[in-house]
């Protein structure tokens, strides 16, 4: 008998390490690709960002003497004395 219950233990933990009878991951609202596009609100989006004094082209955020430009992949730190 403790055989039989050893093995559904087994089978039981098998199972739960495997993952069966999980639910089905919740989507993300930007995986949403059914919603159509709000084309009235992309305008405004477009029209404030170039009404916007500090916006400026992609290729300037680029420059090498940026000091905004801090994060991931540049060559100096936000934090003082660190690279």
């Amino acid at each position: 008998m403790m055989q039989f219950l050893g093995m559904a233990a087994l089978v039981a933990l098998f199972l739960w390490l495997v993952g069966f009878g999980r639910r089905t991951p919740v989507v993300a609202p930007e995986d949403d690709i059914e919603t159509p596009l709000d084309a009235d609100d992309l305008a405004e989006a477009e029209r404030e960002l170039a009404e916007d004094p500090e916006a400026r082209p992609i290729h300037d955020a680029f420059d090498d003497d940026d000091d905004d430009d801090w994060g991931p992949g540049t060559s100096h730190s936000a934090l003082p004395g660190i690279i």
